[in-house]
């Protein structure tokens, strides 16, 4: 019997190589059953992989050499992770994605508290329910948000909601419902369980189940820009910077892509892909 192969995961754990999930991930980006057991079937019999971001590479290279679109969509998380260095982009980049649920946003408002005055990330409303959420950007994977980031959110939501319990008592039902905390990676388990205990509502990649990160992309179908493989990094550093997030702003913001030097057949590739990702389907 033939040894279990093994890799290392990004948070540096060990399991099991499993190809039942490399071909979900692939299937879930859009690739047919087809395409998904081709690459299955290469990158198992090549094993020559240590760790996840390997197999991950190594896939999305072999996707992006015919299916750019699904290659994107395979690569999303890394995506998100472009959106970087800095925090702000995906403030911005969750705040569009509450729009498309029909939540009006606000980013970077600031809001007085009984003892201080706190800056939020991201205020949401609908109908006469008010959320407040703090954006928890890492540039890297495997980096958690630990339960000192629950813990800071619930002091802050505390302060605020001590204030307006004060002084707008006869309003508070239509002021602050809930506070969020969202990241891009994980959650450690004490931080899922301190926020389920004080009230807080978590989103990361993938938790809840079904529910999570990856999953309010796909229903609402609002890639971000990065996810595009035939832009170089320093557009796609320009086009954060300059605003142009989603795949589905191309046509509206094309003077953007033309300030960010893409012209002619690439700015056609550029845009032909963005709307492919934007608008692809489960299989290819």
């Amino acid at each position: 019997m033939s040894a279990q192969k093994t890799v290392i995961k990004t948070t540096g754990d060990v399991q099991s190589f499993s190809t039942d999930k490399l071909r979900k991930s692939l299937r879930l980006s859009g690739a047919s059953k087809k395409i998904a057991d081709k690459i299955v079937k290469t990158i198992e019999s090549e094993y020559i992989f240590k760790t996840t971001k390997d197999i991950h590479k190594h896939a999305f290279d072999l996707l992006k050499e015919k299916y750019r679109p699904v290659a994107a969509r395979y690569n999303l998380k890394r995506a998100i992770i472009q959106l970087g260095p800095t925090g702000y982009p995906f403030e911005q980049f969750v705040a569009r994605l509450l729009n498309a649920k029909g939540y009006w946003t606000k980013t970077g408002k600031i809001m007085k508290g009984m003892c201080v005055s706190h800056e939020v990330d991201v205020l949401a409303k609908k109908g006469d329910r008010h959320f407040i959420f703090e954006c928890k950007f890492h540039n890297k994977l495997g980096i958690k948000s630990d339960v000192q980031v629950a813990l800071y959110m619930k002091a802050r939501y505390d302060d605020i909601l001590a204030r307006w319990e004060r002084l707008e008592k006869d309003r508070l039902k239509k002021h602050l419902h809930r506070a969020w905390i969202v990241t891009n990676t994980e959650f450690t388990s004490q931080a899922r369980d301190y926020a389920k205990c004080a009230g807080i509502r978590l989103m990361s990649w993938e938790y809840p189940k079904n529910e999570g990160l990856v999953n309010l992309i796909d229903e609402t179908g609002l890639h971000p820009i990065t996810a595009v493989t035939s832009l170089t990094k320093k557009q796609k550093d320009y086009l954060v910077t300059h605003g142009l997030l989603l795949c589905n702003e191309v046509e509206e913001k094309k003077s953007v892509l033309n300030k960010a030097g893409i012209y002619g057949s690439k700015l056609e590739r550029v845009m032909r892909e963005a709307e492919a990702i934007h608008s692809l389907k489960e299989k290819v």
